[in-house]
């Protein structure tokens, strides 16, 4: 067994044990099971209560789903499983957590009115720092899916040659989003709501900078920028090597700029991109059109680089 399906082997059991807590609880319990229990709760205090059992065959309705969905994801091997398992992992700790929370504070209180969460609220809670390892642990199987070999030049540079490529990588969302903001920071200030104006402009800005991103190579590496203004350059000393691959935002957490444990990405639509492999095995993914042309002439450069 390789290590990839080991990780996502381990996401998926990070879903399955919170349900068989819940089915070992309803078990362990047995006829001490209050008829009612909490639902729901304001602060450490309930405010609504319902049915035990029909609660229990909800939860176990809904963290079987989770389960289901976990098996399809390792079994179809999906390059996006670092996005659904730490999902499923949330879910089953905080449906079975809470059901087995609001029996064992019934039991104790010695009514569901009595209850009080208290300190035990950690513990639903927890389920973001279990999504957060699961996530940890599966980012690291996921790799995006490469096309083809690596590209290069043909015929390479020659020493003494300079050459350069550049190519705009356009994203409609981020337009809409950036009109939208700067519509509302205007409306803002003919409302007489004027201190929100600034903070709405800064959302324009900062999605405005994913409108258009331009991505030039050159001797220098990969440089990002927009409207002209460079905000992010890879040197290419710090390169390993440069390939075409398919970049889904789903696998990367999104659109934007976004950063994972794999590395770092730009985000700006889906489709082919180049896929950076750095010296210190981190990566870096960036959408662009024509990213072959580009990702050769990298690695035509690095080959020069080496050369000399």
């Amino acid at each position: 067994m390789t290590t990839t399906r080991i990780r996502l082997g381990a996401g998926a059991a990070a879903t399955v044990l919170p349900l068989l807590a819940l089915v070992v609880a309803r078990i362990g319990w047995g006829a001490e099971v209050p008829p009612v229990i909490p639902q729901h709760w304001s602060g450490t205090q309930p405010d609504r209560f319902g049915n035990t059992t029909t609660y229990f065959w909800i939860a176990l309705a809904v963290c079987c789903v989770a389960a289901v969905v976990a098996g399809l994801v390792v079994a179809r091997d999906r390059s996006d499983a670092a996005l659904w398992l730490p999902i499923t992992a949330l879910t089953t700790w905080t449906v079975s957590s809470a059901w087995i929370l609001g029996v064992a504070l019934t039991v104790r209180a010695g009514s569901p009115a009595a209850a009080t969460m208290g300190a035990w609220i950690v513990i639903p809670l927890l389920g973001l720092a279990w999504g957060a390892a699961v996530f940890a642990i599966t980012s690291k199987a996921t790799r995006a899916r490469l096309s083809g070999p690596t590209p290069t030049l043909s015929p390479p540079l020659a020493p003494s040659e300079r050459a350069s490529w550049t190519a705009y990588s356009r994203g409609p969302w981020a337009a809409a989003l950036t009109l939208l903001m700067t519509a509302t920071a205007i409306g803002s200030l003919l409302m007489g709501v004027w201190w929100l104006a600034p903070l709405f402009l800064i959302l324009a800005v900062a999605s405005g900078v994913f409108a258009s991103v331009g991505v030039h190579v050159d001797r220098a590496g990969l440089t990002l920028s927009s409207w002209n203004v460079r905000w992010r350059r890879i040197p290419l000393d710090s390169i390993e090597s440069a390939q075409v691959a398919t970049i889904r935002p789903a696998e990367w957490g999104g659109w934007g700029y976004r950063f994972s444990p794999r590395g770092t990405a730009v985000v700006v639509r889906g489709g082919e991109g180049i896929l950076l492999t750095c010296r210190d095995r981190r990566q870096f993914a960036v959408t662009v059109p024509a990213a072959e042309q580009g990702a050769a002439l990298l690695n035509s450069l690095l080959e020069v680089r080496a050369a000399s």
